[in-house]
């Protein structure tokens, strides 16, 4: 039976609060459904996000002006000497064209930087001896483990002394080189058989062809206008005659004659005594540089260093 009563007013307000609670409960659920929980994960990949964006933006910044190295510049710099030597020699051996245009880019070298690489070079020498406890013999084995080492050096020392003594070259420089080439032969060993001693008598005699190369270019450039301090001149001289005292006067005498005959006149010597080819080192006016000849320079040998 239907009542044909209205409904009570509570009735009809709390079906309404129910009605009203059940649309909230469905408003929070798509709510939290469409948007995402706050966890310590989120917070931390949020960070990580904006770490990164922040990064980029500075990497933005920051990328003009800054010139990145080349892959090939990465790859040269990881190489080391030998490695750099031996990749322009197989240039030069399969593109001989490239030759000259290589070595237009190679600077050339100073008498400090060829020192260096000599020093280099008679260490490797040096370090090359087999061990002996009674001090480094001079048998022909032991010549035979090293030559290879020695042919090296005195090789290295004469191209050295071709570059600096070149029509070209600057005297001063070309003297400052022979000086340190000369007396690194006189530290070169000596070796029991007679034969093997033929490669530092080789060096002497180039040596002695460039100490007369270098007086004739000094000379040429004087006639050219170019001037020598009188200090500068002597302390050649010195050097030159040092050396020729040092070898009993068998290699260097025409380096000697030669220098007096083309530079003596620097140093006092009479024009008239040039073309007797006196020596510099024996003349009146120089008696001071031979006073300085009665004792040899002091050469340390090999041995002495290994002792």
């Amino acid at each position: 039976m239907t009542s044909i009563y209205p409904p009570h007013n509570g009735m009809i307000k709390g079906r309404k609060r129910r009605l009203s609670e059940d649309e909230d409960m469905s408003d929070a659920s798509s709510s939290s459904s469409s948007s995402p929980i706050s966890t310590p994960n989120n917070n931390n990949n949020n960070n990580i996000i904006r770490h990164y964006r922040n990064v980029n933006e500075i990497n933005k910044r920051y990328k003009t002006g800054i010139t990145k190295p080349s892959t090939t510049t990465t790859m040269l710099a990881s190489l080391d000497k030998d490695k750099l030597i031996h990749i322009i020699h197989t240039l030069f051996d399969t593109h001989p064209e490239l030759r000259q245009d290589i070595m237009n880019y190679i600077p050339a070298p100073s008498v400090h930087t060829a020192a260096v690489v000599l020093n280099n070079l008679e260490k490797r020498l040096n370090d090359s001896f087999p061990y002996n406890r009674n001090g480094p013999s001079r048998n022909d084995y032991t010549f035979s483990r090293v030559r290879a080492s020695l042919v090296e050096l005195i090789d290295t020392t004469i191209q050295y002394a071709d570059h600096f003594t070149l029509s070209t070259a600057f005297p001063p420089q070309a003297f400052a080189f022979l000086h340190i080439a000369t007396t690194l032969a006189h530290r070169l060993p000596v070796w029991d058989s007679d034969v093997n001693n033929e490669l530092k008598r080789d060096l002497y005699r180039v040596l002695d062809e460039c100490w007369k190369s270098a007086s004739q270019c000094a000379a040429s450039k004087i006639r050219e206008g170019e001037s020598y301090s009188l200090l500068a001149v002597k302390e050649w001289a010195k050097n030159l005659a040092e050396h020729n005292h040092y070898t009993g006067n068998l290699f260097f005498t025409e380096a000697v004659q030669e220098f007096s005959k083309r530079l003596g006149f620097l140093i006092g010597l009479p024009h008239n005594e040039v073309s007797h080819d006196v020596p510099i080192c024996h003349h009146p006016a120089q008696n001071d540089i031979v006073r300085r000849l009665a004792s040899p320079p002091r050469v340390v040998g090999y041995a002495d260093a290994r002792r």
